[in-house]
Order: structure tokens, then C-alpha cells, then sequence
């Protein structure tokens, strides 16, 4: 049971918000522009943030689900700008060894979430200070915040802990597309809270090659080994990047690179959908067991078009709040929640006593005919007619892994698992 809160014992709450959404109505078209030149890749930390994902995924609950390591790895870096000592430490160890993760959260990931704003992406942060607390906190602390994460500071008023609630979640909305409105529920904020951290991440884009709609048709999908249910089913013969890996099908699906979800976009802000068909008897909850980071990038760098009948069901995964302190202490995060917090880089003198009291995390995301969530390049999806042999089928028809993903760096914006998209009435 948690200690009865004293005006001495004060939390400092974060919020994590994430979402992804689309429109099936039309994208007004933008010219074209010039292309940045490409940003170098950084494959450790892309693996590190694909395993942190992987990880938040495997500790999560069972069934259809969805998380952003993007989001998770900015809310975590703002905290870990404010810690010192073994919080600092045991953040950093989630993103490398000794000093590679202090690294990573000062520069390398920070350079590398800049290569994903704007376009189809949008993503922003926020550090809410108490009206008594915000004159103790540093100014290099909210420069840091700017610095690396984009985010603004502003002050409001816990000991008005629904207003503020209100206002954070209010504020989680307008970034989120109305998609998450309630990120921090009831009871998540007291009038002994004194900072909230919150991070945003919107993303829509429609594919680079649209299904028709006239064209999906119930069939039959496995959510587990031996259980079936008949799902509304995109199809189209195309050709699709994929390969198989220890048995699984594994492809990835282009979204129309652009700005804001526009058409004639750079490849160098291109993003794709992952997918990953486990093998005929194997569970999805098993593919994912032995998936990591690195092996992600290793199946992108193996696939190759081949023309095939594609069938993927339609899926929409609502957002729900929900909290990341176990699984964070799960996997080593554990000093930041205690009143061993050294958390005077972010509070300095009222510092004492503080710690980190949760850690709320909200994701959707929806694919249809339309789109989904990314942009990505168009020359892998150029359709030809074809006059050879019925193509092979490469089908979604069992519960599957999945990610968004930037195309150039590899970066997983999110990751998912779905094992049963709605059923056709």
C-alpha cells in the first residue's frame, strides 16, 4: 500500500501521450521541395530504441496493442535531464552500456527524433511547473528541455488538482488530433504533485499506393493457433518488399511520402509499415518473444520486391491510458520512483524528498484502404500489368507484429501487435 502523502513527501508526475491517425478524405496536394541532404544513420541507437519498444510491448497486457518508444525515449530523456546519481544511471542503462546511453539521450536521439518532425509527423513536449515550485527550478534545466526535446515550460496551479488535470489532458488533445483526451485519469494528479512532464506524437499519412475499397471482402483470419474469425480484408496484386525469416513472412508496406500527408515528398522523410507473419502454428506472442532491435534491422536490409495478391485486414487500435512504472522498474528504471531520487538538476533546492510517481502512456493507431500512419517513398510501388502466373498470395491471415517505421534511419515510431482486427458483422 503507498505511504499517506505529507506536504514532505511530493511526487513528480509524467504523462507520455502518443497517437496515430488518418483521414480517408483527401490530402490537399503540396509542391514538391528539395530534398535535405540525408542524415548519417545511427544503428545503435535505432536498436535501442526498437528494443525498449519491444520490451514495453512484451510486459504490456495481452491482445491488440500499441506503443511508441519515440514518445517513451523523450518523456525519459526529459526526466533524465533532471536526475543525478543512480537514476541517471539506471535511465541511461535502458539505452547503453556505461556511457553510450548517457550519450544517447544527450545527443544521439535528440538528432535523430529531428529528422522525423514535420511532414507526416508531429511531435511536441511540454514541462509544467507548480506556481510555487517554478522560481527553484533551474533555467539550465528548461533550456536542456528546449535544447533536446522541443518542449516549452509553463506554470499552472496543482493544488487545483482537477484544473490541472484538465488542462494537461486539454493540452494532450490538441496535439493528439482529439484522438487521446484523456491521458492522466482521475486521481493521477494531486495537489502534492509539483511538475508533470508530457510528450505528443501525431502521425498521419495515406499509403503511397491506396487499396480499393470496392475490393475488401471478409476472410478469414487466425487470432490464435485454431481460432478463426472472418475480418473486412484489404486485397491488391502488387509488388511488396518482403523475405522470410525462420519461417515468418516479413513485408513492409510504403506510405506516400510528402508533407502533412501530402504527395511528392523527399525518400529522406519516408516512412513504411513492418509486418511480421509468424509461420503457420506459431503464435504472434512467440515471434515476438525473439524479436530484437537488431534483428529488425537486419529483415529491412533482407527484403526484396517480389509481385504477389496482398491481403491485409483493416485494424484500429483505440488509445487507453495506461501506466509504465512497473514495466519500468521491470526493466531496471527503479531509483527515479523512490525518495532516493536525486532529482536537483530538475528542482534544485526543492529537490529533497521528490521522486517520480507514475509514468502514463496512451497510443492508437488505424490502417484502412486509405492509410495509416507515415510517409514513405514511392519507387517500390509502381504497378505494372502483368501477363505472367496468378501471383502468390502473401497474406495477413494470422496475428501479427508490427512497426512504423522511418524509412532512412530505421527509427520505430511505434510498434504493435494485433490478434484480432475488428470482425466483419
Amino acid at each position: 500500500m503507498r505511504a499517506p502523502r505529507t506536504p514532505l513527501r511530493r511526487q513528480v508526475a509524467l504523462a507520455a501521450a502518443l497517437v496515430m491517425s488518418l483521414s480517408a478524405a483527401a490530402l490537399q496536394a503540396a509542391p514538391p521541395v528539395q530534398a535535405p541532404p540525408p542524415a548519417p544513420r545511427d544503428d545503435a541507437a535505432v536498436a535501442a530504441l526498437a528494443d525498449l519498444g519491444l520490451a514495453l510491448l512484451r510486459l504490456g497486457a495481452a491482445g491488440n496493442a500499441v506503443v511508441s518508444p519515440v514518445a517513451t525515449a523523450s518523456a525519459l530523456g526529459m526526466v533524465h535531464a533532471g536526475t543525478a546519481g543512480a537514476a541517471e544511471r539506471e535511465i541511461e542503462a535502458l539505452f547503453g552500456a556505461q556511457r553510450a546511453g548517457g550519450r544517447a539521450l544527450k545527443t544521439r536521439l535528440p538528432a535523430l527524433f529531428k529528422q522525423l518532425g514535420g511532414g507526416a509527423t508531429a511531435m511536441a513536449g511540454r514541462v509544467w511547473m507548480d506556481n510555487t515550485i517554478a522560481p527553484a527550478v533551474p533555467a539550465a534545466y528548461t533550456q536542456r528541455m528546449a535544447a533536446r526535446w522541443g518542449a516549452d515550460a509553463t506554470r499552472l496551479a496543482f493544488q487545483d488538482s482537477e484544473a490541472a488535470r484538465n488542462q494537461i489532458n486539454t493540452w494532450t488533445a490538441e496535439h493528439t488530433a482529439g484522438r487521446i483526451t484523456d491521458l492522466l485519469p482521475p486521481g493521477s494528479i494531486t495537489s502534492a504533485t509539483q511538475l508533470a512532464l508530457t510528450t505528443a506524437v501525431h502521425f498521419r499519412s495515406p499509403w503511397e499506393k491506396p487499396f480499393e475499397a470496392s475490393r475488401t471482402a471478409p476472410r478469414a483470419f487466425a487470432s490464435a493457433p485454431g481460432k478463426s474469425q472472418n475480418v473486412p480484408t484489404m486485397v491488391d496484386e502488387r509488388s511488396v518488399a518482403q523475405t522470410r525469416v525462420d519461417g515468418a513472412l516479413v513485408m513492409e508496406l510504403p506510405f506516400a511520402p510528402g508533407s502533412g500527408g501530402s504527395a511528392g515528398g523527399s525518400a529522406a522523410n519516408a516512412y513504411a509499415l513492418l509486418l511480421a507473419v509468424p509461420a503457420e502454428g506459431r503464435s504472434a506472442d512467440a515471434l515476438l518473444q525473439a524479436m530484437s532491435g537488431a534483428e529488425l534491422a537486419r529483415w529491412r536490409a533482407a527484403l526484396q520486391p517480389v509481385r504477389c495478391e496482398l491481403a491485409l485486414p483493416r485494424f484500429d487500435i483505440k488509445p487507453q491510458t495506461g501506466s509504465l512504472k512497473t514495466a519500468l522498474q521491470t526493466l531496471g528504471v527503479k531509483t527515479v520512483f523512490t525518495d532516493q531520487a536525486d532529482l536537483r538538476p530538475m528542482l534544485g533546492r526543492q529537490a529533497r524528498r521528490m521522486h517520480l510517481d507514475d509514468v502514463h502512456h496512451a497510443a492508437g493507431i488505424t490502417i484502412d484502404e486509405q492509410g495509416g500512419e507515415a510517409v514513405a517513398a514511392a519507387a517500390a510501388t509502381v504497378r505494372a500489368k502483368s501477363i505472367s502466373l496468378p501471383a502468390p498470395a502473401c497474406a495477413v491471415d494470422r496475428a501479427f507484429v508490427f512497426a512504423v517505421v522511418h524509412r532512412a534511419s530505421g527509427t520505430p515510431l511505434f510498434v504493435g501487435r494485433v490478434t484480432e482486427p475488428v470482425p466483419t458483422p
